[in-house]
Formats: structure tokens, sequence, C-alpha cells
């Protein structure tokens, strides 16, 4: 249930219109300033602590993806997450950046059900 709420979540603000709060896939890759650069890896940052932070106060069997408890993902390595996953589904440049990542997190860290 819960990640059906979750992913309705997403999936509306994927929809929306672009806002300055919302960092889009083609900002993203090509900041419109230099100094976008550094702004786009804090807020990626921050999506990134999001995602996992929502990962883990969930219950094992409920999680979206599985990090191994000993694994810190740096900023490069979320970047390359997110621009991987967006590529392979050729995702618009509309999309919040926290979709690729969050689909890039569940395909390169799958949870093991038993």
């Amino acid at each position: 249930m819960h990640r059906c709420l979750f992913i309705a979540a997403l999936l509306t603000l994927a929809s929306g219109s672009a806002s300055a709060q919302t960092v889009r896939l083609d900002q993203y890759r090509h900041p419109s300033d230099p100094k976008f650069k550094e702004f786009n890896q804090l807020y990626l940052k921050g999506v990134l602590d999001g995602v996992i932070a929502y990962s883990v106060a969930h219950d094992a069997r409920d999680r979206f993806f599985c990090i191994p408890a000993k694994m810190a993902i740096t900023v490069e390595q979320a970047e390359d997450i997110l621009l991987r996953y967006a590529e392979t589904k050729q995702l618009p440049g509309t999309v919040p950046i926290a979709v690729p990542l969050l689909g890039g997190l569940k395909d390169a860290f799958p949870c093991t059900k038993e």
C-alpha cells in the first residue's frame, strides 16, 4: 500500500509543470549556468538521502530497493545511476530527477523476497 502511494506521488510530480523547487532531468544534464551544476548536485544529495531514509523507514519486506548495510552511495554514483536509468528508459527531460534515481536504485539494488 505504501509503495503504491509513493509511486503515485512520484508520478504526480512527474506530470506537473516545471517549478523552481524541482530539478528536472534536462536541467540536471544541461545546467544553464555553471553554478547550477553545484546546486543540482546538492539537490541530488538531498533526494538521495530522502529516498534512502524513506526506504529504511519501511519494513524490509516493503522496501523498494535494498542497499547493502555497509555501503554508502556518493553523489557521483547516484548521478551515474540516475543518468544510466534515464538513458535506458528514454525518459523525457521534464521528469524530476527523483524518478530515474528511484528506478535506478531499484534496478541496482533489488531486494530479495524471502
